[in-house]
């Protein structure tokens, strides 16, 4: 796996800081090569690509704070973190998080300028590309990553689509230039991930090597394509996707594309006795990023760290969310968690990330990934998108065996009824379908970072945990444009 990722990208489009278009194209990096004799050469290519995954790789974004760190505490996932004191600062996005959200902004978009500035280039200088499948594979996972990665922004900027669909969220950027581009409604966004989610699966179908595993007999750059975004990963962003969209057409489209996941063989649901040894469930990663030496970032935070360090929150909280007093003390998901005492108290501490697994080429462990699309999220997609009550909990129950080992424990009585039960001790105004989803996402993701979206996408006006629990959430679910996208974006 090393040799896939020690090459370093630089570009002269690696940009600082700022959040403009204008102010970007101001700064070159003292380490940067000329583009045009970066792109001379085919190997050119495949190190500027694999320079995006790094820079997603950092802990500003999904090494830390898109995934286990910051999104995860707005989802109120834990009671103990350092140097917070109060919880409900968490949502201050113009103040004491205000460096947090802007750099998380200005970061995306910097790796969305290289890639808009690589796909000037992949057709510009096609003609140095010469193995056979490299230019579409090339192409079609960098509008694979535009597409992730607007998603994303949108999914952090953008207004509760479900609600606000034709609010102003973020600019969709698909050129590398100095012109200024406006801040489109929500809806135009979403639309513009999936026109380039759909170019992408068809540059990618029939190019796409499609191997999941290590293979020394193969092309290096063709091997291990859920650390990459492959065909499988651009579907399942269009099941995604359309799931986000929430219309009737486009959650029968979420469904179709779910279910061609679920059916690829390419992937499976981790085993009950594979969960303990491998809580990072590499079998059901569909997309997920190769962080070198991991360690040295989740292991301060989850393994090595004095309980005043580690995140975590208390035994009670956790026990509350396993259901432990109904069957959940058999799942694999809850049992990953280690105890630290503290004061008397315990805490729990997810084990997820710890990179204690097999490093075995032959016997791909989930070391150093960070995952970002798994399995369980088709299946649940396809649970909420699937019309028939009974064939809908089949799809969540099919998770649920694997993790508990307790059948057909979904409840579908009045399965899109308003749920009248407390479900971890509130009313959450939800249907019964949503609510089951939601105990399952609580459990499932957690240190993933996909919990703030499904409360944000589903309008939930509080959760439990919660940092404001005062307060109404739907006010602290859209983070605010940094002030330069105003000052410099022409989007006054």
């Amino acid at each position: 796996m090393k040799r896939l990722y020690f090459r370093i990208l630089i570009l002269t489009t690696l940009l600082a800081g700022s959040t403009s278009c204008a102010e970007w194209l101001d700064v070159q990096p003292k380490t940067s090569v000329e583009q045009d004799d970066l792109f001379a050469r085919e190997t050119g290519f495949k190190d500027a690509l694999t320079g995006f995954y790094l820079l997603m790789g950092t802990e500003n974004l999904y090494a830390q704070n898109l995934t286990y760190s910051y999104l995860d505490m707005l989802a109120g996932r834990y009671e103990s973190a350092p140097e917070i004191y109060d919880w409900t600062t968490l949502y201050a996005y113009d103040g004491t998080y205000q460096t947090t959200v802007n750099t998380i902004y200005s970061k995306m978009y910097n790796i969305i300028a290289n890639i808009n500035n690589f796909l000037y280039f992949v057709d510009a200088k096609r003609d140095v590309i010469t193995t056979p499948n490299y230019y579409e594979t090339m192409k079609g996972e960098a509008l694979g990553l535009r597409a992730f990665l607007h998603f994303d922004l949108l999914r952090l900027f953008g207004p509760i689509y479900s609600q606000n669909p034709d609010d102003k969220a973020i600019p969709y950027r698909t050129a590398f230039n100095n012109e200024a581009t406006p801040i489109l409604p929500a809806r135009e966004v979403l639309d513009l991930c999936i026109a380039d989610l759909l170019e992408a699966e068809k540059l990618l179908d029939g190019h796409d090597s499609e191997i999941f595993n290590y293979d020394d007999t193969v092309d290096a750059f063709t091997e291990m394509r859920q650390m990459r975004m492959n065909v499988w990963a651009v579907r399942a962003m269009l099941a995604r996707a359309y799931c986000y969209k929430g219309d009737a057409e486009s959650k029968a489209l979420a469904l179709q594309y779910a279910r061609s996941v679920i059916e690829s063989g390419k992937f499976s649901l981790a085993t009950y006795s594979s969960i303990t040894v491998s809580p990072i469930m590499p079998t059901e990663q569909i997309f997920a990023l190769y962080i070198y030496d991991y360690y040295q970032i989740v292991d301060p935070i989850f393994v090595d760290a004095s309980s005043s360090n580690i995140l975590s929150a208390y035994q009670a909280t956790v026990e509350t969310w396993y259901e432990t007093t109904s069957g959940g003390a058999s799942d694999r998901r809850f049992q990953t968690f280690r105890n630290v005492s503290d004061n008397g108290r315990i805490k729990k501490v997810s084990q997820k990330y710890s990179q204690n697994g097999s490093s075995s080429r032959d016997n791909y462990s989930g070391l150093n990934s960070q995952p970002l699309i798994r399995l369980a999220e088709m299946y649940y997609i396809a649970a909420e998108c699937e019309p028939d009550a009974t064939t809908a909990a089949s799809y969540l129950n099919a998770v649920i065996v694997t993790r508990t080992g307790q059948n057909n424990s979904t409840q579908t009585r009045n399965f899109d009824q308003i749920d009248t039960r407390q479900i971890y001790g509130q009313v959450t105004g939800q249907t019964v379908r949503i609510n089951e989803l939601m105990k399952e996402y609580v459990k499932e993701f957690y240190g993933e970072g996909q919990l703030f979206f499904f409360y944000k996408r589903l309008n939930f006006k509080t959760f439990s945990n919660c940092p404001a629990p005062q307060d109404d959430m739907t006010t602290h679910y859209q983070m605010p444009l940094p002030d330069n996208e105003y000052t410099f974006g022409n989007n006054n």
